[in-house]
């Protein structure tokens, strides 16, 4: 009986120490419940959003190190592309005359400050992309008097010459036609050819932030294309099929570009006569910098992974584009393609060359 009764009053003291436990929370109400559907979705963006602009900020304003030495021992690739730059337009402006203009200046001042200077490293990194951005507005500015005679006919004729009698952007334009789904086509291209502008930026955001190493290679490689580029615009100024149609030297040819933006807001005119300088179809840098863009991400994903050579469609398909929208030449897209490579490589022999140089010597052993 003994036995029993303990038996019996064991479960009732765990009951009663399950009762002393405290009870549990009561649910939600539907007022204080966690953010289901659309809601979570939308703040869990804006959550993403606002941790992304806070390492973006972080970066940049606090970035992880200074650098004591002077930007032009940093980069020796990019800053001597922009002092060559520099003392080349002196060299052109002295032996035609030409006065020194607002641009010019600026172009001066930011060597100066990249020889001389110090600054923190964000500066340093994306000075070059405020320099070729001034080097363009000095070569509109100066373009049309430094430049020799335009090569209207030659083109032409060239093309022709290689095409078995046809020309690439007449021929193309003909066959597409204006029909609906090619109206989709060319609104795509001239939306990719427009990209242009905003790629290295966008490109080089994204390897300054995730591929630091990487970053002062495509910088060099971009600033080598931009500076020949223009550099061959002022020794060889070509002018463009849309152009030459106009001049009477090639059937007539759209420009979808232009069309493009009257279409979708009346933009065209006003980018059509942005350009003060049109003739400067010879290299193609709209097929070059995309190259090097996609080389530069190629690069940093791994060459050896099929994948990453998607990344390639990006300046094959401007390839097309750039003749099509009636902006190139066949031959302005080859040339830009072998000028985009050779930058690219020279580049990035420069960055292997220099972390060859910066691992540490092992010390010699001693020998007892």
């Amino acid at each position: 009986m003994r036995r029993r009764q303990l038996a019996i009053e064991v479960p009732r003291r765990r009951d009663a120490l399950v009762g002393a436990q405290p009870a549990a929370r009561p649910p939600r109400t539907p007022s204080t419940a966690a953010p289901t559907g659309t809601r979570h979705r939308f703040q869990a963006t804006a959550g993403m959003v606002t941790g992304a602009a806070g390492r973006v900020n972080a970066a940049i304003a606090a970035p992880p190190r200074r650098r004591n030495v002077r930007a032009f021992r940093q980069r020796p690739l990019v800053y001597g592309a922009m002092l060559t730059y520099a003392i080349a337009s002196v060299g052109l402006m002295a032996s035609h005359q030409v006065g020194i203009t607002s641009e010019h200046v600026i172009l001066l001042g930011l060597v100066g400050f990249a020889v001389v200077g110090r600054a923190r490293p964000f500066v340093w990194d994306w000075l070059p992309f405020l320099f070729v951005a001034v080097m363009f507005e000095d070569l509109t500015a100066v373009g049309a008097k430094l430049a020799g005679g335009v090569h209207d006919i030659a083109p032409i004729l060239f093309e022709k010459t290689m095409l078995g009698g046809v020309v690439a952007t007449t021929w193309l334009q003909d066959r597409i036609g204006t029909g609906v789904l090619a109206h989709w086509f060319w609104i795509v291209l001239s939306s990719e050819y427009l990209f242009h502008f905003a790629a290295p930026l966008v490109a080089g955001l994204w390897l300054w932030l995730r591929h630091r190493d990487r970053f002062g290679s495509f910088v060099g490689a971009y600033m080598l294309v931009m500076t020949t580029g223009f550099i061959v615009y002022l020794l060889y100024p070509e002018m463009p099929p849309w152009l030459a149609a106009q001049r009477g030297h090639l059937p007539p040819v759209h420009r979808y570009v232009v069309e493009t933006l009257q279409s979708l807001g009346g933009f065209g005119n006003f980018y059509a006569g942005a350009d003060p300088e049109p003739n400067a179809a010879m290299p193609s840098l709209h097929v070059s910098v995309p190259l090097i863009i996609a080389c530069a991400v190629v690069a940093t994903k791994g060459w050896r992974l099929r994948r990453n050579w998607l990344w390639m469609l990006y300046p094959a398909t401007l390839s097309f584009g750039v003749v099509y929208l009636g902006e190139h030449y066949v031959v302005d897209v080859v040339v830009g393609i072998v000028l985009g490579t050779g930058c690219f490589a020279v580049a990035e022999a420069g960055r292997l060359l220099g972390s060859r140089r910066q691992l540490p010597v092992p010390a010699p052993q001693r020998s007892d």
